[in-house]
């Protein structure tokens, strides 16, 4: 009697817990929205901005709202190509609820993109897979157990809304090639691609139609491209980009377009000048990017593959399962493009986790009334799972003996308590068969491991990872009238935490045309510059040192001297460099007083 107390609770405690997860389906969207909100509502105002792409955005937005940038954004008072604007759109109506350009209204655009993501695999499952109610919130919380989609729903970058764009135009135009005609829905799924390449680039557009062709053309269907839906839709989706085109080529120079179309487009895909990769890159990098499902893998049953009635199978489910056919489809084309650009980023793979998180859902809520005494794949994984936070456990206690930071990770022993807590749940805590439950325990448990991330250990990063400290001792000369400077430095990495754009330049002499002109000057740069400079004049000082990602920065102010006088000397004092300086990024004019005011109120970081 003893010994069936245990199995008997284990057996109540799974009951429990599918209760839950059937009780989550009946309102899918709801309790999604619920989760990834419990994964995120409580970090999102635990850290600072970060290197580098946090602060260039946060810059860019306030360049948005402070200066009317809405069409063509601009970074530390340029034009910047790197980027389209819908997704600072979004943060701009997000603005309307946090009411101020902070760290928190990055954090929830972040969130409002995860869950977006969210309910488009969910939707994908559904509309796309024809998965029923329980099968397509599955999917949705496979998504959100994703470590690294977790991860990257706490970090300030459009790529979740991007994925979403893209889903959803996955499945209006998947829904659109099931009939002879459907205009409305073909036109929606041109028009969400439009709208992903406004949000990102054009990838969003490639995405969903280089599957759509790759699909219709497996199922014996090309000719249905050349339908008059098909035709408008195009029409309109290449009116929308066009009119944004239009837009950048009467606002900004030539050579903004060229920047974009040669630099940003065609360089990036076939010779880019950075995050260059091999072709395999993405082989090594999925696996990693998809833990902890990616410990499927090892429980597939790999031998099937070189039976020939597996490939008759998935020669002839080609119409008889038109929507898994469809989703393999969009897996592979997408993998196979972003193999084949140059450019290779692992945040860029997340457009294939919604079809992915189909494809993991599918395989672990498997029908097992063949043998339901025998483990099935999710039992056998909740062990697997079990294995990986033991070695999190183990292995997070020395993350201070091996990261290169001068700092000292906080959080490490909670988190690592967290991970071995997590390692029991899932060795102990889940019933054989418990499929369901498990998975909606899952997704609860790494929003609490991820809230041990988010509130523990991030914020001991932020004085490596986020360059405040450096930017506000940068504020504090400037509002003693020195003037910002930086040489070498990624543009915009100061600008949103000193309140005002920062003149960049990229040259020696530029640096000391600057130093000429300006009697009082705060310059930024990497030690190892500093170090390399040879004719360093000798009123600068180095007034502050900061780790920043990879290395130290210095920053060194002039002493005050005298304005140079002749013929030469320029009208005034404040005014600007001439020559090669005078190319360069800018700080506000004088007329710009009230708005960078607006903006250094703005930019002050929450404590």
């Amino acid at each position: 009697m003893k010994a069936a107390m245990p199995d008997t609770t284990k057996n109540r405690f799974g009951s429990l817990l599918d209760a839950a997860f059937d009780a989550g389906a009946f309102w899918p969207l709801v309790s999604l929205a619920v989760i990834v909100g419990l994964q995120t509502a409580f970090t999102l105002d635990c850290r600072q901005l970060w290197y580098s792409d946090e602060v260039r955005y946060a810059n860019v937005l306030e360049q948005l709202l402070h200066k009317g940038k809405w069409i063509v954004l601009h970074l530390n008072g340029e034009p910047y190509p790197d980027k389209p604007p819908v997704y600072f759109w979004m943060l701009a109506g997000l603005k309307l609820i946090v009411g101020h350009v902070r760290p928190m209204l990055f954090f929830l655009g972040s969130a409002v993109s995860g869950y977006l993501y969210a309910a488009a695999t969910y939707v994908l499952a559904r509309s796309v897979a024809g998965m029923d109610r329980k099968r397509g919130f599955a999917a949705g919380l496979v998504l959100a157990s994703t470590f690294y989609f977790v991860g990257v729903s706490h970090y300030t970058r459009m790529d979740l809304l991007f994925a979403a764009l893209i889903t959803f135009a996955h499945v209006c135009l998947f829904r659109g090639w099931q009939r002879d005609k459907a205009t409305g829905t073909i036109v929606a799924g041109f028009l969400l691609a439009a709208l992903a390449t406004l949000t990102k680039g054009p990838l969003g557009f490639a995405f969903p139609v280089v599957a759509s062709v790759a699909y219709l053309c497996w199922i014996g269907r090309p000719q249905r491209l050349f339908r008059r839906d098909v035709l408008l839709g195009l029409l309109l989706a290449v009116a929308v980009l066009g009119a944004w085109v239009a837009a950048a080529y009467f606002t900004e120079p030539e050579s903004f377009l060229r920047n974009i179309f040669h630099d940003q487009i065609y360089k990036r895909a076939v010779d880019t000048w950075h995050h260059g990769h091999p072709f395999y890159h993405y082989f090594l990098t999925l696996p990693l990017a998809w833990l902890p499902w990616t410990l499927l893998l090892f429980l597939l049953p790999w031998r099937r593959l070189g039976k020939g009635s597996l490939w008759r199978g998935a020669w002839s489910a080609r119409r008889d399962e038109p929507g898994l056919t469809y989703v393999w489809i969009a897996l592979v084309t997408g993998f196979a493009m972003l193999s084949a650009v140059s450019i290779k980023i692992v945040i860029y793979l997340l457009p294939l986790f919604a079809p992915l998180a189909v494809l993991t859902a599918r395989t672990l809520l498997a029908d097992r009334r063949a043998r339901p005494d025998a483990p099935g794949t999710a039992d056998r994984f909740w062990k697997l799972l079990a294995a990986l936070f033991a070695l999190m456990a183990l292995a997070v206690p020395f993350a201070n003996y091996a990261h290169p930071w001068p700092i000292t990770i906080t959080g490490l022993i909670p988190l690592a308590g967290g991970c071995a807590v997590l390692a029991l749940v899932f060795w102990k805590g889940v019933p054989r068969g418990a499929a369901r439950g498990g998975l909606l325990l899952l997704a609860l448990c790494v929003g609490g491991w991820i809230w041990l991330v988010g509130t523990r250990v991030a914020p001991s990063l932020d004085a490596v990872m986020s360059p405040r400290h450096q930017a506000t001792v940068m504020r504090e000369y400037i509002a003693k009238g020195f003037y910002p400077v930086t040489y070498k430095v990624y543009s915009g990495t100061y600008s949103y935490y000193a309140g005002q754009d920062v003149l960049e330049v990229k040259s020696w002499e530029d640096v000391a045309q600057v130093l000429q002109w300006r009697p009082k000057v705060v310059l930024a740069m990497k030690r190892k510059y500093w170090e390399e400079w040879e004719n360093r004049p000798a009123d600068l000082r180095i007034v502050d040192e900061q780790w920043i990602v990879e290395e130290p920065y210095v920053l060194a102010v002039s002493t005050e001297a005298p304005a140079p006088q002749g013929p030469d000397a320029p009208a005034s004092e404040a005014a600007a460099p001439t020559g090669p300086a005078a190319n360069a990024t800018r700080p506000a004019d004088t007329d710009a007083t009230a708005v960078n005011a607006t903006t250094a109120t703005n930019a002050t970081p929450a404590q």
